[in-house]
């Protein structure tokens, strides 16, 4: 009989070298020298049990600070001190003063009041037995009622006994039984009860640039500061109105309303198995997430208590926060450097954890987004001396340190920790994203040095546009007429965003009804994104020519309003103030009114330079910050007008 033999894959040729006896195998380590592998195995867990217990002992005093920014939180954003110190939205003063969200801001006010209200798991976090991420999902479902210490009992012995993950899904349970709002915080890879999708655009650079001007026109239009996904969301919308009539439009949108139907008819209907069987049991009346966050202070703060915290100085509590903050960006670097180790040497499989996300939310009680963040931020800031010194110091915000990724390197590191210590977070964020514009405009040899100092932004994308028109080109770009020339352009770069699935599928529709037959995916972004641009741009221009020349920005430092606009005086026509431009500045209603006339920002100087701005301003002492326009400025300031005359 004769036997035919088969070529055997690479997959069954490595099973049968794994399956071959050790002593058959010359080059095996562990054969060889057992004694060896012995130390060496002692080695790695001794090193895996020690970044364990640093690991924790850094999670723990980043924990601690947390609530002590909560605790001071509550009271300042009950009597809306940001107010007092010369900003209207808590998002302009938690990424100015605190380098964080007004949204994370608002959740450790959230977690702490739950925490004082909720004495058995409050003592039991601060002891250390349970982790922030535990304490936050005990805080959405134990009972408001102080009296029913029984239900809270049983929840703190659950989070004791159970893993991080059983305990989430046994809440997540209860909050859908109650009929609770969900942690808007929650990192369940939803987006606003929605899938979360990762859109990923191969394209030249150009396309881009011409992305981020368009969503810089969308924000615009939408009078307020945008994130990626709802800038994409607005474009999307815009460019359906106008797309060729014989194109078909809503299939992949009608699609994804029907995946979500049924995804929400199955999270409403019942759970199955032991989590759902345990969690069935009465736990009391469950608590909303950090979303219901007014109707929980008014259920747990007494009156006396709300007259007490009216009466904290904004300034002190300022200062409580700004500390508080100082020592979380003191331990996040700790935390990275750490994590670093453990996850280049896989020692979480040491300590018998299969992944990266289930060590960093069992051990650290820590999401997986903000550990993969702080590694991220620790393998970029490694490759500059400078930033990493200023990083692991705490001297540079957690806002700007993630700003300033994008650009930075060995060449221009000082350049932007200076400007970064010059300017407002804003104006930070807008010169790093007119940097890499420019670079997408010009050309990958742009250097990525910061603009010059308080020098206007105009979009190179937009200029670059308006260059091509004037020149009398038929089409924007020759890639748009010649088909075969756009298959082989270098794709260069990327659109990205991460939004709801309703909206990358709203996305997709419109580029459908751009594409054309055998093109890139990506000629189809950039005819619809310059048909919104050409639309955008074309709109008549307001009355009023400040608006258009201030970029239809509050011009207060640091504020991220572009709606509701005053024509504001910088000198009070009732003072002798004229009404030329260079005394008319734009600001937004909320200061206007809330700011200036009531005596908490004082504003002089020629518009559109120099201003000068005092926020927070006091009788006894220097006022809180200082600015002569977007930089932030640590002498005097020259006298305005009117103090020079005795009446200011």
């Amino acid at each position: 009989m004769q036997y035919r033999s088969f070529p055997r894959s690479r997959s069954v040729a490595r099973r049968s070298r794994r399956a071959t006896a050790p002593w058959l195998r010359g080059t095996n380590r562990r054969a060889a020298d057992p004694d060896a592998e012995r130390v060496r195995e002692t080695e790695r867990t001794r090193l895996a049990r020690a970044t364990d217990v640093e690991l924790c002992v850094a999670a723990r005093s980043e924990a601690a600070a947390r609530r002590e920014l909560g605790g001071a939180a509550q009271a300042f954003l009950a009597g809306r001190g940001y107010q007092r110190l010369g900003f209207v939205r808590v998002g302009d003063y938690a990424r100015e003063r605190l380098g964080i969200s007004g949204r994370a801001l608002e959740s450790a006010a959230w977690v702490a009041a739950r925490l004082d209200a909720l004495p058995r798991i409050g003592t039991a976090f601060d002891r250390g037995e349970i982790s922030w991420a535990q304490a936050r999902t005990l805080c959405g479902v134990a009972p408001r009622d102080e009296q029913d210490g029984r239900d809270e009992q049983e929840w703190l012995t659950r989070a004791r006994a159970w893993s991080a993950r059983e305990l989430e899904a046994s809440a997540k349970a209860a909050r859908t039984r109650s009929g609770a709002p969900p942690d808007p915080d929650a990192d369940d890879g939803t987006i606003e009860d929605e899938p979360a999708v990762r859109v990923r655009i191969a394209c030249p650079a150009r396309v881009r640039a011409l992305w981020r001007h368009a969503a810089e026109l969308a924000s615009r239009v939408a009078g307020q500061c945008l994130v990626p996904w709802r800038a994409a969301e607005i474009i999307a919308a815009e460019a359906s109105s106008g797309r060729p009539p014989d194109a078909s439009f809503g299939d992949r949108a009608l699609l994804a309303a029907l995946r979500l139907a049924r995804r929400q008819h199955r999270i409403d209907g019942v759970a199955t198995g032991p989590i759902a069987a345990i969690s069935n049991t009465p736990a009391g009346p469950s608590g909303a997430g950090p979303g219901a966050a007014s109707s929980s202070k008014e259920s747990t703060t007494t009156p006396p208590v709300r007259a007490a915290q009216a009466l904290c100085d904004p300034f002190t509590l300022d200062a409580r926060l700004v500390f508080a903050m100082h020592t979380i960006r003191t331990a996040e670097p700790r935390i990275g450097r750490l994590l670093r180790v453990l996850v280049d040497l896989k020692l979480y499989r040491t300590l018998g954890f299969t992944k990266v996300e289930d060590y960093v939310r069992e051990r650290l009680g820590m999401s997986a987004r903000k550990a993969w963040a702080l590694l991220k931020v620790e393998r970029t800031v490694r490759r500059t001396a400078a930033f990493a010194g200023s990083y692991e110091k705490g001297l540079i915000s957690w806002t700007r340190v993630l700003t300033l990724l994008p650009v930075l390197c060995r060449e221009n590191e000082g350049a932007w920790l200076t400007r970064a210590s010059m300017v407002t977070a804003q104006r930070l964020a807008e010169e790093v994203d007119w940097t890499l514009e420019r670079c997408d405009v010009l050309g990958a040899h742009v250097p990525l040095d910061p603009p010059p100092l308080d020098a206007d932004l105009p979009s190179p994308a937009a200029l670059a546009m308006a260059d091509v028109v004037a020149r009398g080109a038929r089409s924007p770009d020759p890639s748009l007429q010649n088909g075969a020339h756009a298959t082989y352009e270098v794709r260069d770069a990327e659109v990205r965003f991460i939004a709801p699935a309703s909206v990358v599928a709203l996305v997709r529709d419109t580029m459908d009804a751009f594409a054309q037959p055998g093109e890139p995916r990506w000629t189809a972004l950039e005819r619809m994104l310059r048909h919104v641009i050409a639309y955008w741009t074309g709109i008549g221009r307001h009355r009023d020519p400040i608006f258009e020349r201030d970029r239809w920005y509050c011009a207060v430092p640091a504020c991220s309003s572009r709606r509701n606009l005053h024509d504001h005086h910088l000198r009070f026509r009732s003072r002798g103030g004229g009404n030329t431009r260079d005394n008319r500045i734009a600001i937004c209603a909320a200061h206007h009114l809330h700011g200036i006339h009531a005596g908490w920002i004082h504003a002089w100087g020629t518009a559109p330079k120099p201003v000068y701005w005092e926020m927070g301003v006091r009788m006894d002492r220097p006022p809180l910050l200082a600015f002569i326009g977007d930089r932030l400025w640590n002498g005097d300031l020259p006298e305005s007008p009117e103090v020079a005359m005795g009446i200011g």
